[in-house]
């Protein structure tokens, strides 16, 4: 430092006022963080939220930069998915669901093949009637739409020289 500097009464009077602003701005801090420390421990909080209009506050949320930030496999190691599946399916009922519809499909897939192999039975007694040329008796009008016809040829002649 040089003579000039120390001895400039100028010089020495900025550096005096710096000094003394920022010790008063470092003072003006410590009296508002202790003043708003004893607001803060007077107020009831309670109170001062249930005025918070929440839905407001919620408008104002971006959704999509918060799931963006989410680490989804970190949440998911978390999850124990064994205990979840189980009383998923517990809540469910999954095995009455799978008796209830299994049951029902097994009865009309039974039903179905009992009407198909019953038809199956009254062509082949048909087939068989003309083939060995039996008479139709008693053939109720269900029956009788429904009867095949089949063409069965003449065995061929014996020729003679």
């Amino acid at each position: 430092m040089t003579r000039y500097r120390v001895l400039h009464p100028f010089d020495t009077a900025g550096r005096l006022a710096r000094f003394a602003l920022g010790t008063a701005a470092d003072v003006a801090d410590a009296v508002i963080r202790a003043v708003t420390a004893a607001v803060v421990d007077r107020m009831d909080l309670d109170e001062l939220v249930a005025r918070v209009d929440v839905n407001r506050v919620a408008e104002r949320v971006d959704v999509d930069r918060i799931a963006a930030r989410l680490n989804v496999d970190a949440v998911l190691d978390r999850v124990d998915l064994a205990v979840l599946t189980k009383s998923v399916l517990e809540e469910i009922d999954l095995g009455r669901i799978v008796r209830d519809t299994g049951g029902g499909m097994a009865d009309e897939t039974v039903h179905g093949l009992r009407a198909r192999s019953m038809r199956a039975d009254r062509m082949v007694d048909r087939i068989a009637d003309r083939l060995l040329r039996r008479p139709d008796i008693g053939q109720g009008p269900e029956q009788a739409s429904a009867v095949v016809s089949v063409s069965v040829p003449e065995p061929p002649r014996a020729r003679t020289p």
